[in-house]
């Protein structure tokens, strides 16, 4: 079976189960794979650098937790250094880092976002080789991004650098975004911190100082698992929380006469109180709680 047939069904499931997940799969889904041609292909596995059954250059490294090594991508640039297996240098999965290197052959990068969930990077190159020092270091290159079966990847001129940095660039927007809702949302126990609704497809992580603004980062703390009702009331001002974790309405709303959802899904939650994180480090900052509420008391 051709390795590179394998690895653009590879990137095409990835990106199909992205879509889908909004970018961050579960470690099972990834070990089970997919099936190419009436054979599973694995993606991942107990090992960081993976080759499925039959493969002599890995098709994925992964960066885990709780891992002993210190893998990074330079946020700046894109740029992944990435440490060998254990000390040897001729350890199978050395070799086969050397080799996607020499072949320049496309792998998949496996980021760990929360426990056993993680985020897909492809395709990334294996750009140099420090044997001596046991890493490598990698970068996604867009030029492999739409690989045809049959193309020979050692003969693809690989992207200048300012090319590679723009699309890192975006691809880093997407990574922070994904990693950013799906790890509110789970502290939030898959629920509106407001009205206990549990449809994930229902439920957006909403910024407490918007991401435009200097303290916006993509945080926990700055964030609120909200269903799509809530988070529009809550960027409108419709809906303000206070650092006390209280929900409050806005007065011109609590005075309009509607039907049922304004009654039930907004008026009656005015001086209720939000559900909290079970962990308290993931729990809203009430710092920039009270710099949104300042915001929201004067716009009511």
């Amino acid at each position: 079976m051709p390795e590179l047939e394998v690895r653009i069904a590879a990137f095409a499931w990835l990106r199909d189960k992205g879509a889908a997940s909004g970018g961050v799969i579960a470690g099972t889904e990834l070990i089970n794979g997919f099936v190419y041609e009436g054979r599973r292909i694995t993606l991942k596995g107990a090992a960081g650098i993976w080759f499925p059954q039959g493969f002599s250059i890995p098709i994925s490294i992964t960066s885990s937790l709780s891992s002993p090594y210190h893998d990074d991508i330079n946020n700046e640039d894109g740029i992944l250094t990435y440490a060998y297996r254990g000390n040897d240098q001729n350890h199978r999965d050395n070799v086969g880092l050397r080799e996607a290197c020499r072949t320049r052959t496309p792998l998949i990068y496996f980021r760990e976002i929360y426990a056993h969930h993680f985020q897909a990077i492809w395709p990334v190159m294996i750009l140099e080789d420090h044997s001596e020092s046991l890493y490598v270091t990698a970068a996604m290159d867009p030029a492999y991004a739409d690989l045809q079966p049959g193309a020979d990847p050692a003969k693809i001129a690989l992207s200048p650098l300012d090319l590679r940095r723009y699309a890192w660039g975006f691809a880093r927007q997407r990574l922070h975004q994904g990693a950013f809702r799906d790890v509110v949302i789970n502290a939030y126990g898959c629920k509106c911190t407001i009205c206990r609704l549990r449809h994930m497809q229902f439920l957006d992580a909403a910024h407490i100082i918007p991401d435009n603004e200097v303290r916006g980062i993509p945080i926990v703390q700055n964030g609120l698992s909200l269903c799509k009702i809530h988070h529009a009331a809550y960027d409108t001002d419709i809906l303000g929380i206070s650092p006390d974790y209280a929900v409050h309405i806005s007065r011109r709303v609590l005075e309009e006469r509607d039907g049922p959802m304004l009654r039930h899904g907004l008026q009656e939650l005015d001086g209720t109180r939000i559900i909290l994180p079970v962990k308290a480090g993931d729990r809203p900052d009430r710092e920039r709680l009270a710099q949104r509420f300042e915001r929201w008391q004067k716009a009511s």
